[in-house]
């Protein structure tokens, strides 16, 4: 009678142990995927508890620091990526300028030195937007970089930018043709003023002269709307699936109208925003939109 007792009381004790022994050898070879169950308040139930909360915490680290390393690779990639394209990118502003030097200093020419220099000037000032574009954008891209959101009344906004923006209307003899509702949306001002800007500044080059340029915010329930349309050629599908990567041009393969990293740019502010954004053949040409929330 003791002797069957006793066998029952020994697999009943040693029970939990086993349990303990078999999760612990997982925990060992990173399996967190069984929790120890915890019936009494006795040494055993504290032990399992305390097992339990271990396996929790090194399942939340290890998850942490693959993410970490995840993000450095990713980094790293970001890094050399900027490297080659601001290398590649800054090859023939530099040509230009050395051909530019090489005239003047061999006088050649010598009745057009102003048109020299003001054809390295504006090498200078393209090489340094450029690289402000890259560096802006390795940071957007980091996934480090996190924009501080507020509420502001994007009609306005928008109206300002097209001021801004008159002398290369006037330029292109084109009109603005505003469709605003007062509407205050929620995001980073600076930034999302900064897509309007290239979505603009990007249908103006693409807009002959004379036509029209329609700006619209339109609302959808809780979300607000911010197109831009311009009449124009329309975007084959090949080019639809590209024009938001770096460096990429539509109008020609070679062009070096811009530095082609305004769309990039705007691709990378407006995933910050969780928008929903993208392009479109229109009947009379294409049109740029994306999406704000609403202040509620």
């Amino acid at each position: 009678m003791y002797y069957i007792f006793g066998i029952f009381f020994s697999k009943w004790l040693a029970k939990p142990l086993i349990a303990i022994n078999r999760v612990t050898g997982k925990i060992a070879n990173m399996d967190f995927t069984e929790r120890l169950p915890v019936y009494s308040d006795d040494e055993v139930g504290k032990l399992s508890q305390n097992i339990n909360y271990l396996s929790s915490q090194m399942e939340a680290y290890i998850h942490k620091l693959k993410e970490d390393i995840n993000k450095e690779r990713k980094l790293e990639i970001i890094r050399k990526e900027f490297i080659a394209g601001v290398s590649h990118e800054l090859k023939t502003p530099l040509a230009v300028m050395k051909s530019c030097l090489s005239i003047l200093k061999d006088g050649i020419a010598t009745e057009k030195r102003e048109h020299y220099f003001k054809a390295m000037d504006d090498e200078i000032q393209r090489m340094n937007l450029m690289v402000i574009n890259m560096l802006d954008l390795a940071k957007f891209e980091s996934g480090t970089y996190k924009p501080e959101m507020a509420p502001f009344e994007i009609d306005k906004v928008i109206t300002e930018i097209c001021r801004s923006l008159t002398e290369q209307i006037k330029e292109k003899n084109l009109s603005f043709v505003l469709r605003l509702s007062s509407q205050i949306v929620v995001g980073h001002k600076e930034l999302i003023g900064r897509v309007i800007t290239n979505f603009l500044s990007n249908a103006i080059r693409h807009t002959e002269n004379g036509h029209t340029i329609v700006i619209a915010v339109k609302c959808h329930g809780q979300t607000a709307q911010i197109s831009v349309e311009n009449q124009g050629n329309q975007i084959s599908e090949e080019d639809k699936k590209k024009i938001w990567d770096q460096f990429y041009r539509v109008e020609a393969r070679t062009s070096r109208t811009g530095t082609g990293l305004g769309l990039s740019i705007s691709k990378e502010i407006l995933e910050l925003h969780n928008s929903i954004y993208g392009v479109e053949n229109t009947k009379d040409g294409v049109r740029f939109f994306f999406t704000l929330p609403i202040q509620p």
